[in-house]
């Protein structure tokens, strides 16, 4: 009685334990922002703590409760009734014994006569010091070599086939997919159905391969499918330290020669391990592939489940062939009455323009009649991510408030759109950087609904098999080996044309906006500006391209010559030539007098790096205002006057003849309209962004401007910074 009160304590203990772990399943949750790349890592090591300790403790329980009943002398098997051993008997069987009974009695006399005759002396076969019994013991001992069934290995060659799939061709794309769903034109709710039907294609074909292998060959393969995708799953959780961003930006992968020299040791190491494993034990090769396998499946699983219902990745559809995205409808349309159209030449530095005029083209800026340079200008943000959407609300980050706060509320916190609405112009806000894809809906909603372009198409515009080599070449470049890298290297926007449909004679509103100024500039050739319809005061167009940002690609006309094939310089120019297409079009349409145009840069030239910056960042800034045609035919003039991106909304809403004075009167960050007057002393401040390579932001550094910003002499830190949580 003693001892089954023991056993019944010991198994209430374990419930007890148990029921203590679970209750922390309903501990109160903590919020907080967290970037969806980086926390499917976290949800990955915490399911895999939790499948790892439950295994664990499982066993340890199990195993505890043994040693207690045998210490007790507890005998499991008690009062258990069990089969007897089964014979086979009869006519038969009885034959089959004696057979074999006369032919051990026949060869024990062979045996006998052999030893009686030559017990003086072995014979030459019989090796040095051994008897003939004891040359033959081996062979009767010797153990068969391991041959799984077929069916056997179908199971586990499906086992590491999907393992090896699901990690490097499913997760790790959607991952990504995930975590730029501010960059990337389709969400991770829209393109993982488009991974199915390959990926069991390769689990299909990988498992009939490893299926029709046989012996110590099936052991090798199958080591080698589960040795790759355990270094894959490594390589992407503690490996990919210093990967460059995917911003296409030349890479000089030599620089990387420490990660790509540890990369390979642990790949090496990993598969040469499991390799000499499955050749020693194969048999426990075979389990372990499998247990191991599972649980990773089950631990990337989990992470990946959590993503699919984040807002951004689930996508903003509206029907399954409905998604809302950013068209290109009304991008080649003004108004007849009023137009505002803003170019945004991506890292345009007025150092590159004045470079151009000396050494390559020193009429460069003939065309930009009626025009006036503002040389002493500066952007307010660096880089895009953050500088476009200031352009767009003018709100900047409060050193009262977390970073977290200013990027949820600084669209809501804006005028600007709904004050250009409320005035009855068309809005086409032509960009990937606005960056509201983590806004709930109602919010992104009240921002897209003020927009011409930005709405569902009627139709699919994904390209398919381009959306699944686009995945499995970010998947891949994500988890191979350093030294392969290279191969899989990529672009968000390369990415962006790759899974869209890229039909040249599709309608622009039902076309997907990319960045992409080649197709931009052909395509304005080919359909030419027009009158837009509709019942409007004025258009508003915001029209984000490439400009002198990498990778170089197209020449001083806009013809596309390669990915790198080109430089700043000659790409630099290229872009004038754009914006010089756009401005004859207007003339042609009769509405260049009645247009103000702003070309400028969301910022200047600027680096990845986590130390201060040591030259000027100043974008280029052409502003023509609404004038006469005798105005307009005049050539471009400078001005030193000390302007900033920050008077980007007030000149705006000035030239629609709107109220500013919110801009300027505000306590930091004031604003002023650059058709009035800016007291020439004005000091004005700028924040950079230390980024590690990645781009992952780790502070802003916000700088004074003292004079003109041309000159390094007038930059200064202020000392004060403020830390993103991205």
């Amino acid at each position: 009685m003693t001892k089954r009160v023991v056993i019944r304590a010991y198994d209430a203990a374990t419930v007890v334990l148990c029921a203590f772990i679970l209750s922390f399943a309903g501990t109160q949750a903590a919020f907080a922002y967290i970037d969806p790349s980086v926390m499917t890592y976290t949800i990955q090591a915490v399911a895999g703590v939790a499948v790892a300790l439950s295994a664990v403790a499982g066993v340890a329980m199990r195993r505890g409760r043994k040693v207690l009943m045998r210490i007790l002398d507890i005998d499991e098997d008690a009062k258990k009734e069990f089969e007897p051993d089964v014979h086979r008997v009869g006519k038969t069987a009885v034959a089959t014994v004696a057979a074999e009974a006369a032919e051990v009695s026949e060869a024990a006399e062979a045996t006998e006569t052999v030893e009686t005759s030559e017990a003086a002396e072995p014979t030459a076969s019989t090796e040095p010091g051994k008897t003939d019994d004891q040359a033959k013991e081996p062979s009767k001992n010797r153990k068969a070599p391991y041959k799984p069934p077929w069916k056997e290995r179908l199971v586990y060659g499906l086992i590491a086939a999907f393992f090896f799939v699901f990690t490097i061709y499913f997760v790790a794309p959607l991952e990504i997919v995930a975590g730029a769903s501010n960059d990337l034109v389709y969400s991770m709710g829209d393109v993982w159905w488009t991974l199915l039907l390959p990926d069991l294609g390769i689990i299909i074909g990988i498992t009939l391969v490893l299926t029709l292998l046989r012996g110590r060959a099936f052991s090798i393969g199958l080591a080698l499918v589960f040795a790759v995708g355990l270094c894959a799953y490594v390589q992407a959780l503690f490996l990919n330290v210093g990967l460059p961003a995917a911003n296409g930006d030349t890479i000089v992968w030599s620089d990387y020669m420490d990660m790509q020299i540890i990369s390979s040791i642990v790949w090496l190491v990993i598969i040469i391990g499991l390799l000499v494993f499955a050749i020693l034990r194969s048999r426990r090769a075979q389990g372990v592939v499998a247990i191991v396998a599972v649980c990773l499946v089950i631990v990337q699983g989990v992470g990946l489940v959590s993503l699919m219902f984040t807002p951004a990745a689930s996508g903003q559809a509206e029907a399954a062939d409905a998604k809302v995205v950013m068209t290109e409808d009304q991008l080649y349309t003004v108004n007849p009455n009023h137009n505002v159209i803003v170019f945004i030449l991506d890292t345009y530095d007025t150092a590159y323009l004045k470079r151009i005029e000396k050494d390559f083209n020193p009429d460069i800026l003939d065309g930009f009649l009626g025009f006036t340079n503002y040389e002493n200008a500066t952007s307010a943000m660096i880089p895009t991510r953050f500088a476009i959407p200031e352009m767009l609300t003018g709100q900047m980050p409060r050193y009262d408030e977390s970073y977290e706060t200013w990027v949820a509320e600084r669209y809501e916190r804006s005028t600007f759109l709904e004050d250009i609405y409320d005035a009855n112009y068309s809005i086409g806000l032509y960009t990937d950087s606005m960056r509201i894809a983590s806004l709930p809906e109602d919010e992104q909603r009240a921002i897209t609904d003020k927009t011409v372009n930005i709405h569902s198409l009627p139709n699919s515009m994904m390209d398919y098999w381009g959306c699944v080599y686009s995945l499995y070449q970010m998947g891949q470049y994500r988890d191979v080996a350093w030294p392969f890298k290279w191969a899989f290297w990529y672009y968000t926007d390369q990415i962006n044309r790759q899974i869209v449909l890229g039909d040249e004679a599709t309608a622009p509103d039902e076309t997907v906006y990319l960045i992409d100024d080649v197709r931009y500039y052909n395509r304005l050739c080919d359909f030419g500006l027009t009158l837009e319809d509709g019942d409007y005061d004025g258009a508003f167009r915001f029209i984000h391209l490439l400009g002198s940002h990498y990778p170089f690609s197209y020449d001083e006309e806009a013809n596309f010559i390669g990915d790198d094939e080109s430089n700043v310089f000659r790409q630099s120019q290229g872009a004038l030539h754009i914006v010089y297409e756009y401005i004859d079009q207007l003339k042609e349409l009769g509405v260049y007098e009645n247009t103000t145009i702003i070309v400028t840069a969301d910022h200047g030239y600027w680096t990845i790096t986590l130390d201060p910056i040591e030259e000027t960042s100043t974008p280029i800034m052409f502003v023509k205002p609404e004038q006469s045609a005798e105005a307009d035919a005049q050539p471009m003039i400078t001005d030193e006057k000390p302007v900033s991106h920050l008077d980007l909304q007030a000149t705006i809403l000035d030239a629609m003849g709107l109220d500013y004075s919110e801009y300027s009167s505000r306590e930091e960050w004031a604003g002023y309209s650059m058709f009035g007057e800016i007291d020439p002393d004005r000091k004005r401040y700028y924040l950079t962004t230390d980024s590690l390579e990645d781009l992952t932001a780790v502070q802003f550094r916000e700088y004074l401007i003292d004079g003109n910003a041309l000159d390094w002499k007038n930059w200064s830190e202020t000392g004060r910074t403020l830390e993103p949580v991205e």
